[in-house]
């Protein structure tokens, strides 16, 4: 650690969880984990969010048993953000060649910054910066920046964001027998052009949370228009968005 920073300077899928564990953005309200934002629940990732005060119990059937358990919720997902060439793959660090990768949690402006550079398997090499924060000003604000460079390829670009309410308290495997399931969709809407809202509450203690989720694309400090198709289903809204 140096400058009040923790910083990693390559690329170890093995190490993931341990490192988002590290670099957990919060601010006293809420916390979340510093997992990529591209990432989902697997073998090397864990995107989590929690609330302060966020519990909620829950009753599972165990060789004949009812055994209760009381979880620290794991809140809907917000930092669910990819892009990929139009009609290309979907970046995947754990399919993509990584030639470099930086992630460092600046703890003295409450910043955690990845910078990487990956290629796909058409040879597109692709630059990518982004900065995330959770506010210490206004408690229920948080935000990404991400500055994408096509290197060597010129096309349009896709890009998926969504809140994500289907997650699961999934994060210790001694526990993976146990009811997981602890949120409860309530409602999800598109807003406008720009923002999506989920609603959701837990089960039991019947904890009620909204997000809202506002999405802007920039070329060269300008704003643009863009193409957008929205999808919702039980508990997850999903927006894909395209250049125009």
């Amino acid at each position: 650690m140096e400058d009040y920073c923790i910083t990693y300077n390559d690329w170890k899928p093995e190490e993931q969880k341990l490192r988002e564990a590290l670099c957990t953005l919060g601010n006293g309200y809420f916390a979340t984990r510093g997992a990529a934002e591209e990432s989902s629940n697997d073998a090397h990732n864990y995107p989590g969010t929690y609330l302060a005060g966020g519990f909620n119990r829950a009753t599972t059937e165990i060789s004949g048993k009812r055994i209760e358990n009381e979880d620290f919720v794991n809140f809907p997902n917000w930092l669910c953000l990819n892009f990929r060439p139009e009609g290309g793959e979907w970046m995947d660090l754990n399919q993509f060649k990584v030639h470099e990768y930086t992630q460092s949690l600046d703890m003295k402006k409450g910043l955690l910054i990845r910078a990487f550079r990956v290629e796909d398997s058409q040879g597109r090499c692709t630059h990518i910066q982004s900065r995330r924060l959770v506010s210490m000003h206004d408690m229920h604000l948080a935000g990404i920046e991400w500055q994408l460079t096509a290197e060597n390829w010129s096309r349009d670009i896709e890009l998926y964001t969504a809140l994500d309410g289907t997650v699961t308290n999934a994060g210790v495997e001694r526990y993976a027998d146990l009811e997981s399931q602890h949120l409860e969709p309530l409602n999800t809407r598109e807003v406008d052009d720009e923002s999506l809202l989920l609603m959701v509450r837990t089960r039991q203690s019947k904890y009620a949370v909204a997000l809202g989720a506002r999405t802007c694309i920039y070329h060269q400090n300008s704003k643009i228009d863009t193409l957008k198709e929205t999808h919702q289903r039980e508990g997850i809204l999903i927006r894909n968005i395209a250049s125009s």
